[in-house]
């Protein structure tokens, strides 16, 4: 019985740090595909083709910072 209840509390802390990564990672790739896509809207009339790239790895990251946020939700 003390095993178990060892384990049962070690997995608590487990997701609880899980569930803190996530949301650390929410907002990193929430403000990286923040700048990326400003950068690459703006620079469109400049840049050209190359912009809109920039501009779609900025979505593809604030796309990774929902995922991330979703399943953060999942260890709270």
């Amino acid at each position: 019985m003390v095993a178990l209840d060892e384990m049962i509390k070690q997995n608590i802390l487990k997701s609880k740090r899980a569930g803190s990564d996530y949301v650390r990672n929410t907002i990193f790739y929430g403000i990286v595909g923040l700048l990326f896509t400003a950068f690459g809207v703006s620079q469109i009339q400049w840049l050209g083709v190359q912009a809109v790239v920039y501009a779609i790895i900025g979505l593809a990251l604030l796309w990774a910072s929902l995922a991330n946020y979703l399943e953060s939700k999942k260890y709270k």
